[in-house]
């Protein structure tokens, strides 16, 4: 049976946005640290993976928010691999405060690629073996996120350059990236005064060295929908529910 892995970790300055707050691309980097610090612990870490030619992608993300933890916060990352099927993995993942409280949990899907020929790969046995979780034929899809609505025009589209610094051992962009992307496109008062609450983003199709990419968004009035194209082609929808901040 699978257990739960737990490590500490204290909020630093540059983990923080202009709130003084942890940022939305360090809640998604502070979780896969943990289960990439579970997986060095088991020793089926990134060299083992990479070892092997392939490489973990995330397929979706699904975020609830309770309180985003400020500078100088004694923390615990909780992670725990709870089903596998030879090609799809899911995890959980929480940050607790130092009374136990959870401030933030997140449920994600995984599955594997070849590096090389970028397509999907078996999950290793010993991977398995070294987690332990629930063994299933089939993984439940998650709920898709809210769709751009077509009778409502979108807001704002920005284009990006990808650079060396967005790509990971992957050899694609950082997850954490795209929250970069979604939250520079809305009106930075509307993103200082309001505080996401939940969030749920899948990514559709992986982004390169040297893409261009464009963030679109629109916003209702408790929550914002966002597409990340690579060109033609869907990159990334999300969709975030959020609520007035408080001072």
């Amino acid at each position: 049976m699978a257990e739960i892995y737990s490590m500490q970790h204290q909020v630093l300055y540059y983990e923080a946005d202009v709130t003084g707050k942890l940022s939305l691309p360090m809640i998604f980097n502070l979780a896969v640290l943990s289960s990439t610090q579970q997986s060095v612990d088991l020793e089926v870490g990134p060299d083992f993976v990479h070892a092997q030619g392939i490489g973990w992608i995330i397929l979706q993300h699904m975020v609830e928010i309770n309180r985003r933890p400020k500078i100088g916060e004694n923390l615990t990352l909780q992670t725990l691999a709870k089903e596998f099927n030879p090609f799809f993995a899911k995890r959980m993942y929480r940050i607790l405060d130092e009374a136990g409280n959870v401030l933030v949990e997140i449920d994600a899907l995984y599955a594997m690629i070849d590096m090389e020929r970028r397509r999907m790969a078996r999950i290793p046995q010993e991977m398995v073996d070294a987690y332990e979780p629930e063994r299933v034929k089939k993984i439940p899809r998650q709920p898709e996120p809210q769709h751009m609505i077509a009778d409502i025009p979108v807001d704002v589209t920005q284009e990006y350059v990808v650079r060396y610094l967005d790509i990971d051992s992957n050899q694609h962009v950082n997850n954490s990236k795209y929250f970069d992307w979604i939250q520079d496109v809305l009106d930075h008062n509307f993103v200082k005064t309001h505080e996401p609450k939940r969030l749920n983003i899948k990514y559709e199709h992986e982004v390169l060295l040297g893409d261009t990419i464009k963030s679109e968004a629109q916003t209702l009035e408790d929550a914002t929908i966002h597409r990340i194209w690579s060109g033609d082609t869907l990159s990334a929808e999300a969709a975030i529910e959020w609520t007035d901040a408080e001072n």
